[in-house]
Formats: structure tokens, sequence, C-alpha cells
């Protein structure tokens, strides 16, 4: 039987747009939300409401988003509803202004988009859809915001899409698993990319092919693989894998419900909240959350939001609270949800909760 950890999940303010497939980033003056609908909006905790914001000139969805040392956002590729986007834009968050940046060498979505330790954001994978079809992507590219320009880095071994890119504690990053074309497979293999030479290497890859997962830095420097499929767009899975960069092995643990396109946030007391899914067959696991303890490798349910969603986006906040906003229903012809809800960890737990540091 599963045990339950004490949380809630309060309303706030709903969107001005219904959205999903956005993306939101943590900026100096809120809570900032792109695509997935024609406006900006950024969310105020201190007034639980959302304000418009400048537009962004070419609308899209699927794209990336990287918050920049200068507290200026980039959002990069996506999809105009038919094809994947080469353009890239700059955006002011104080000034409330973009302008466009470098465009990229190879249109893209369901790509990934890190911004490393110094400034500049490596982008990987995705597919080039066009008129004529599209190919998922081995390509590799590296955003300088000092010239302004993309340079392409050496081919990841594979061509990879709904993937997942994460930055590890010694600034090296981890890509984990994906759909390839070629292969017409989910994928188990992991890499990393040595952001001091731009070379690959091959490592332990996952016991099992994952694809729509979630990865999430730990604070003791390992990462939380969660959920998603292991057949191309398949059924959603239980299973989670941590994966140690200093011994190079991955630990299995099993999460309370089946999951993908949902969220993993990492809390301040350390822990990882994971919330919703997609699963259509399983519509009442989409109202539910969870969380990972590192130090035990155990989960547990939280609280139940009002109903279910998934592609929708969660941020910590600055009071280690964590917004939810958007996303769709579990149905068959899913649209898209305004809403947006405050997660709360009880203070006795955040109190009791062993970082794992």
């Amino acid at each position: 039987m599963n045990t339950t950890v004490a949380g809630e999940f309060k309303s706030t303010g709903s969107m001005l747009e219904p959205r999903y497939g956005h993306c939101a980033v943590t900026t100096g003056l809120g809570v900032l939300v792109i695509a997935g609908a024609s406006g900006v909006e950024l969310y105020n905790q201190g007034l639980g409401e959302w304000s418009a914001r400048a537009l962004l000139p070419v609308a899209r969805h699927t794209c990336g988003v990287a918050l920049l040392p200068s507290d200026v956002v980039l959002v990069v590729g996506g999809s105009n509803a038919s094809y994947a986007l080469s353009d890239a834009q700059l955006y002011d968050v104080s000034a409330d202004r973009w302008r466009g940046a470098g465009r990229l060498q190879t249109p893209r979505l369901s790509h990934t988009t890190t911004v490393l330790d110094s400034g500049r954001v490596l982008v990987i994978g995705g597919n080039n859809l066009g008129p004529s079809g599209g190919q998922v992507q081995d390509s590799v590219e590296l955003y300088d915001p000092l010239d302004d320009l993309w340079h392409l880095q050496r081919w990841l071994p594979v061509d990879v899409m709904n993937h997942t890119a994460t930055l590890l504690a010694d600034t090296n990053v981890l890509v984990v698993g994906g759909f390839s074309g070629r292969q017409n497979v989910a994928l188990s293999s992991a890499f990393i990319y040595h952001v001091s030479t731009g070379q690959w290497s091959q490592v332990q890859p996952m016991p099992m092919p994952l694809m729509q997962h979630t990865a999430t830095l730990l604070a003791d420097g390992r990462v939380l693989v969660a959920g998603g499929s292991n057949t191309p767009f398949g059924p959603a899975q239980s299973c989670a894998y941590t994966y140690d960069p200093k011994s190079d092995s991955w630990e299995t643990s099993v999460m309370c419900v089946t999951r993908k396109n949902h969220s993993a946030t990492r809390l301040a007391t350390g822990q990882v909240l994971v919330i919703g899914d997609s699963a259509i067959s399983t519509p009442e696991n989409a109202r539910t959350a969870e969380l990972y303890e590192p130090c035990s490798g155990q989960w547990a349910l939280t609280a139940q939001m009002p109903y279910g969603r998934f592609g929708h986006s969660a941020s910590c906040l600055p009071s280690g609270e964590v917004l939810v906003a958007g996303g769709a229903r579990p149905v068959s012809h899913p649209a898209p949800v305004s809403s947006a809800q405050i997660y709360t960890l009880t203070q006795a737990d955040c109190e009791g909760a062993d970082l794992g540091r």
C-alpha cells in the first residue's frame, strides 16, 4: 500500500489564456509563461495574478526556453502548428521587449535546450518537420550570446527526440533516452556531452528504454529519470531510475502510478514532486501527485489536484511552493485549460525532510 505525504493544492489566479505544451521559466519578476497560446504571461505570486506581456513575434509550441544570466529569456525553435521553426527570440524581462536572436541552422521541435555554466545554450536533437515531412535529428547546436550565433557541434551518436538533457554538477550534460526515427524505437541509451572538448561519450544505458520521461538533477549530483513510455508513443510506465555519474550506474525504483507527459520539480527540501499523466485509459492518475525522497529512494503519494492534467508547467516559487499552470485534461480530444494551482508541502514534512546532501 502506498504511503501518503501531507500537502495541498490551492487555486490561484487563472492564466489569461488556456494553454498546454508551453514553457515556463522563473525570472526575477515572476514566472513567465511562453508558447502554447498566442500571448505571453507573467505570474506575480504576491498578487496571485497573471499579467499580459509583449507578444512573442512568432507564435509556437513545443519549443525550448532558457533563462540567460542577464535575466534575458531565449526562446528556441518549436512548431508553428504546421512545421518546425528555426526562429529564436530574446526577451528582456524588465523592459518587456523582444528582439530576434540568431537563427538555428536546423529548424527543430521537441528538442532539448540547456543553459551551460558559461551562459551559452546547448540545443540537442528534435525533429525538423517541414512541408515534405521531417526527420529526427542527431545534430547539436550551441548558442553564444556574445556573437548571437548558433555554432554546430559534434553530432550526437544517435538521432533523438522526446529525450532529456540534464546539466550535471560537473558542468557536463547528460542526455537520456528518447525516440529514434531511424530505428523506430524508444531508446535506453545515455550519453554525456563534455563541455570543455565538445566530445560525446556513451555511459551505462538505462535498464529500460524510455521516451516522454522527465529527468531531474538531485542535490547530491545524481539524476532521477521518471515515467514515460518504453515503446514509441506507447503506454505510460511507473518505472524510475536514478543515475550516479560517479559510479556510472543506475538504481531502480517504482512510482505509485504510471505517468507520461507529466512534470517533475525538485523542491527546496531536495524531494522531487511529480504531477499528472496523459493516459486516457487511467484518467484518475492525472489528478495525482507524488514525492520522491532521494535518501531512501522511496515514492509517496501526496495531495490530489481538483482535476487531472498533463502538458502543464510546474515552477518553483521563491516561497518554496510550486506553481502548476495550464495543461490539458486526459480525454480523447484534450483541450487546454487556463487554471493554476499552488502546491504546498506541509511545514512539518519540510522540516523533517533529509536533503541527501
